[in-house]
């Protein structure tokens, strides 16, 4: 028998299945908001059998509006989004203590030590920001061509750095540190350049506040989930964070579907 985990988000569901020691057999993302039609192409893309399915663990913030019990006979169960991410991160990265950065359509920021959790604030800046910005100021509309458009992109074109306004070094900060998002956008910047220093200036926000959050902390693992961790780039602009910090940004295999890992773990 298998466990179905799905983490409807506002425009998307992660799903995954696993098998009943929690191990991964299928996963998906659909552009899906209703939990029944995302489950339905879920179990028709992978040709699961329903009778194979023992239960299905709903969570996100989607799930709000779930009132039913069962889903083709299946038992539905509903988990809080906040434990699932703790349950789901720590289990990907294999940490005990971490702060995890949940990157959504905003971001949130969670610190577990054993089995202390607790939810340290977030930021409206997220995967909404990225792809409205990039819609209005591109025209693109998928995640897909956000991609694209990044892995081809300078940000020599968009962003000032401290090596643009000073020759004098500053203790700790490279010359290749962003002085200002967008400081010095060229007028011949294209499409990928701006798609660039959008995301970089998401990432650098995001970053920021992870390191704000550790601030006082003896925890030094930060473990990165969510669907903005697919984004091209988000490697070395963490990896920077890394090189000027003494944390350790860590970004799990399948760090997008981490929710979904993380309600089914909690049902196992």
């Amino acid at each position: 028998m298998s466990i179905v985990g799905i983490d409807l988000g506002t425009s998307l569901a992660k799903i995954v299945e696993c098998d009943e020691q929690g191990n991964l057999i299928n996963k998906m993302i659909v552009g899906e908001k209703s939990c029944k039609k995302a489950f339905d192409m879920f179990v028709s893309s992978n040709n699961i059998d329903l009778k194979n399915i023992e239960k299905i663990i709903i969570t996100g913030v989607g799930s709000s509006t779930i009132n039913e019990q069962e889903l083709y006979g299946i038992k539905i169960i509903k988990e809080p989004e906040f434990l699932c991410i703790a349950k789901g991160a720590m289990e990907l990265a294999e940490k005990q203590e971490a702060v995890i950065v949940s990157m959504g359509t905003g971001t949130a920021f969670i610190r577990v030590k054993g089995d202390k959790i607790s939810h340290l604030g977030g930021t409206g800046v997220g995967g909404g920001t990225l792809m409205s910005l990039c819609n209005k100021f591109l025209g693109t509309n998928t995640f897909s061509e956000i991609a694209e458009l990044v892995s081809l992109g300078d940000l020599s074109k968009v962003d000032l750095v401290i090596g643009d306004i000073t020759t004098d070094e500053i203790p700790g900060l490279p010359f290749d540190t962003t002085a200002c998002n967008f400081g010095k956008l060229k007028v011949e910047a294209s499409k990928e350049d701006i798609a660039l220093g959008l995301v970089n200036m998401i990432f650098e926000t995001i970053g920021m506040m992870a390191v704000f959050a550790t601030k006082n902390d003896t925890i030094k693992d930060i473990v990165l989930i969510g669907g903005l961790t697919k984004v091209p780039c988000i490697k070395n602009v963490f990896e920077r964070f890394k090189s000027i910090t003494d944390l350790n940004f860590i970004t799990p295999e399948n760090a997008e579907f981490a929710v979904a890992v993380g309600a089914v773990k909690k049902n196992i």
